[in-house]
């Protein structure tokens, strides 16, 4: 859920908030292996900062964000479900992610919705890499998200030792 009340940015809370960190100088950092950072913690905070300077873009995404929240609260009313890959994939091999950055996707729409999600190992895929889905829920039904994602482990057998 957007809050309308002032939050620390991304890059003060890379910092600790004790200060702020340049997501700049975090990516030559990054490239010489000297940042204590992941790659997509330093993008995310270059995505902010250049972000920052576009305010009316900033306030369209929220009404964008208020409104697919409203839909999707209004679609899973007090007890509904919905069941949605947690990746466009099956598990990526180490560093893969770096050369597709956008398929946090799958997951961040509902943190940024701030509606309760749980992932659900369903086993491996045919090169034996592991699969799973998640469940979300509507804003308080985190109870609910783990009940059926308890019956879904245990109907698909959990997780599985790739």
């Amino acid at each position: 859920m957007m809050s309308k009340e002032k939050c620390h940015s991304f890059t003060e809370d890379m910092a600790n908030r004790e200060g702020r960190v340049n997501p700049y100088l975090e990516v030559v950092k990054w490239f010489c292996g000297q940042s204590p950072h992941t790659f997509p913690a330093v993008l995310l905070g270059l995505v902010e900062t250049i972000s920052a300077k576009f305010p009316q873009r900033q306030a369209d995404f929220a009404v964008m964000s208020a409104e697919l929240e409203l839909r999707m609260t209004d679609l899973l009313g007090r007890d509904g479900i919905f069941v949605y890959p947690t990746h466009p994939r099956t598990a990526p091999y180490h560093h893969q992610p770096l050369v597709m950055p956008f398929n946090f996707a799958y997951t961040a729409i509902f943190n940024v919705l701030g509606l309760p999600s749980t992932h659900i190992p369903l086993g491996l895929d045919d090169q034996g890499l592991p699969l799973g889905v998640q469940v979300v829920s509507n804003h308080g039904n985190d109870r609910l998200t783990l009940a059926v994602a308890r019956e879904l482990e245990r109907a698909f057998g959990g997780w599985v030792c790739p």
